[in-house]
């Protein structure tokens, strides 16, 4: 074990500990959060010394910083407090577009140092309007092919977007075509011209007007970002630069962490570093830049780790488009949850290790060659992955010369070939070609790029691997840019509603929509069909089919036909995807041994439980035979959870198990959330909220094995659980 690695595992086990703090801490909702509910459950980890808690919560940051203007909700012991509930502050609910602010005080009134004053934290509850859009309000030198998208507002259903090159006819217009997806392909635009756009939502009940966003459209490179850009050039680069300019780079990737400010980005040239790089907390992007024909930036740091999170670091702190090699880990995350996209991992003896209750989100990432692990305590989706993994591909990403250091993918379409600085076609093309997350943006990767993102350093890139099938043109007349795209796999496999988009063909005015299973039948209907193949005609350019469509390893075949303002219409081409069954996952752990379970007709104990027992019978599916197997029992330390339910009951579960939602979903214990109904035998119940312990449980833990079926019932309430 490295030395390096003794010292973080020393600072975790004291950091968990929580020795030494005497403050609250550990906010949930975290700092800054955006709240998507009218209601919260303000939890937070409790100071050392704290016997109770005084509780400050209000709309104005000086109000509650100085405790003044009614924001004290009083003292209490409990180390949460339900807000915008009947009963509790704020009863008749948060309001959608406001920031409330909150202060925790640790009280002891036997300790000479009380009370400890703490910190003002705030979340916001979205506006009823769309928010947040890219690219930005006023933003230039957007790309001529952008895809716009923003924040849908608080519950919104559908959204219409208005676009034009006018401000007042953008302002005023009012018949626009609603959408189900939070994104918007204006097609063709003239580089130099202003373009206007409004989203307008609607919530099922009104439609809320949006705000005037703008941007201009330009093809040259912006200028110099003082402020919000921090450049790195390990070949041209030097740290006693200011790192402002491409030109006064700095020469090491952790010298531009240290210059940046939350939010700035730090773009990385092509180059060898050899350092290990930190994030210390920070909210911001590090991204790789391609640059032909040296490529995209390589990290080495034999020995040790190649990139590290441990300061609390959230879904903000990004990572994108580099090459991690030759490493003794690649990625090391502890007590934190980063978003990593678009690296190749290769030849490490660790790839990506996860400890501490970290949540990293991985996607569109390469993990080979790597000869101990590539995953541990942290999953990766749309990626690549020799270990397995699932949504995940297996096979052999088909390098072009791994030995020489060039990490391009194969295609028979076209690839880059950077010592001659020439496109080449293949006779293979790589699985990760087109493999990335479908709501990922193709960004800058070359035509044809299927509209779908590659996996890998290069996915994104001017340098990604061409796709084998051709985009159809907008000018063309016929739809275009499906989603999920042609050929698309693994549809509807994280439980999503599978939505049917497309680019609307030149002119259109409505669609025709057709879906099958068979590609023959979809090629050859028209609006005549009775098989139910033909879907309707419609004016958004989005279709939702019959949530049945993701129960089983379907291909599907659709096609969209452009109906034009006289009637006329234009066949489209036939697309296909394939749905996967959604096999729910399993739970780690289970239930602490208190916890009452269903068996022989009642309540019983789950640690007193013996196989040959009959469990409670559970109605979706009814199955033959409840006998229980065995109870299993594992030993150690865990993570708890008390969840409270609208009965006034309680379920203490340990660690990582799952729970059926009202819609029928498997939802896991860490993403389950206040105001969830939980399916039960006889119905369903309301979680009140959910309050994660600051002391990890040691001891034992009970699950039930049950023959003939995968849940069970929890609690007075009969909650339906899975099993392990």
């Amino acid at each position: 074990m490295s030395k390096k690695l003794i010292y973080l595992t020393s600072v975790l086990v004291l950091s968990l500990a929580g020795k030494g703090w005497s403050y609250a801490s550990n906010p949930n909702p975290a700092d800054g959060a955006i709240h998507e509910d009218t209601w919260v459950n303000l939890n937070w980890r409790p100071g050392d010394h704290a016997v109770s808690h005084d509780i400050y919560v209000g709309e104005n940051y000086d109000d509650v910083k100085h405790g003044t203007g009614g924001t004290f909700q009083g003292n209490q012991s409990t180390a949460f407090v339900v807000v915008g509930f009947p009963g509790f502050p704020y009863p008749n609910g948060l309001v959608p577009g406001t920031t409330y602010y909150w202060r925790i005080d640790e009280i002891n009134d036997l300790h000479p140092d009380s009370p400890w004053t703490g910190d003002v934290w705030s979340f916001m509850i979205p506006s009823s309007t769309a928010y947040a859009p890219e690219p930005a309000d006023g933003a230039e030198f957007v790309d001529p092919n952008v895809i716009l998208s923003w924040q849908p507002g608080y519950r919104a259903k559908l959204h219409i977007v208005y676009f034009g090159d006018n401000f007042d006819e953008v302002n005023n217009a009012s018949a626009g075509r609603p959408q189900g997806t939070a994104t918007y392909t204006p097609g063709f635009l003239e580089s130099g011209k202003t373009y206007y756009w409004r989203v307008d939502e609607f919530d099922a009940v009104t439609t809320h007007k949006g705000n005037i966003w703008s941007f201009t459209v330009g093809t040259g490179v912006p200028p110099d970002e003082v402020g919000g850009t921090i450049y790195v050039d390990a070949v041209n680069g030097d740290d006693n630069n200011d790192g402002l300019t491409p030109q006064a780079a700095f020469a090491t990737i952790q010298k531009g962490i240290d210059a940046a400010a939350g939010g700035y980005v730090v773009r990385v040239y092509p180059g060898l570093y050899r350092e290990e790089i930190n994030f210390l907390g920070k909210t911001l992007t590090v991204q790789g830049i391609a640059a032909s024909p040296a490529g995209v930036p390589v990290l080495w740091n034999p020995g040790d780790f190649a990139v590290s999170f441990y300061y609390g670091e959230g879904p903000e702190s990004i990572l994108k488009n580099f090459i991690i090699r030759d490493s003794f880990m690649g990625v090391f995350i502890a007590d934190s949850s980063p978003t990593i996209s678009n690296l190749t991992i290769v030849g490490n003896k660790y790839g990506i290790e996860a400890y501490a209750d970290s949540e990293p989100y991985i996607s569109n990432t390469i993990l080979w060659n790597n000869t101990d692990d590539d995953l541990f305590g942290c999953r990766a989706w749309y990626s690549c992955v020799e270990r397995g993994g699932e949504s995940n591909i297996t096979a052999d990403p088909m390098f072009v010369d791994p030995d020489n250091g060039d990490y391009h993918l194969r295609s028979e379409r076209g690839r880059y070939w950077p010592e001659h600085d020439i496109w080449v076609l293949d006779k293979v093309t790589s699985p990760c070609v087109d493999g990335g997350d479908p709501k990922a943006v193709t960004l800058n990767e070359p035509m044809p790029h299927g509209g779908r993102i590659n996996i890998g350093a290069y996915g994104g890139t001017a340098e990604a691997s061409l796709s084998p099938s051709e985009q159809t043109h907008p000018m063309s007349g016929k739809a275009s840019n499906p989603n999920p795209a042609d050929g698309a796999v693994d549809v509807g496999i994280h439980y999503e509603l599978v939505i049917l988009t497309w680019t609307a063909g030149l002119n259109a005015v409505s669609h025709d929509v057709y879906l099958g299973t068979v590609r023959d039948a979809v090629a050859f209907a028209d609006t005549s069909d009775t098989t139910g193949i033909y879907r309707g005609r419609l004016a958004a350019n989005s279709y939702t089919p019959p949530e049945g469509i993701r129960l089983s390893a379907t291909p599907y075949y659709w096609r969209i036909d452009r109906v034009d303002n006289e009637g006329n219409t234009t066949t489209g081409d036939v697309w296909t995807f394939t749905t996967i069954p959604p096999r729910p996952p399993k739970g780690r752990a289970c239930f602490l041994g208190d916890t009452y379970v269903w068996v022989d007709g009642t309540l019983v104990q789950i640690s007193k439980v013996a196989a040959g027992q009959i469990a409670a019978k559970v109605a979706f599916p009814p199955t033959a035979t409840t006998q229980i197997e065995k109870l299993e029992e594992h030993e150690g330390t865990f993570t708890c959870y008390d969840v409270l339910l609208e009965s006034g009951n309680c379920i203490s579960v340990a660690e990582c198990h799952y729970f059926m939602a009202e819609s029928g979903r498997w939802i896991s214990m860490q993403n389950l959330k206040t105001g969830t109904r939980l399916k039960t035998s006889k119905g369903t119940v309301r979680i009140i909220n959910i309050t994660k312990r600051p002391i990890p449980y040691v001891g034992k833990v009970f699950n039930l094995r049950v023959a003939g079926s995968d849940r069970y019932l929890v609690g007075k309430d009969a909650v339906i659980v899975r099993d392990n």
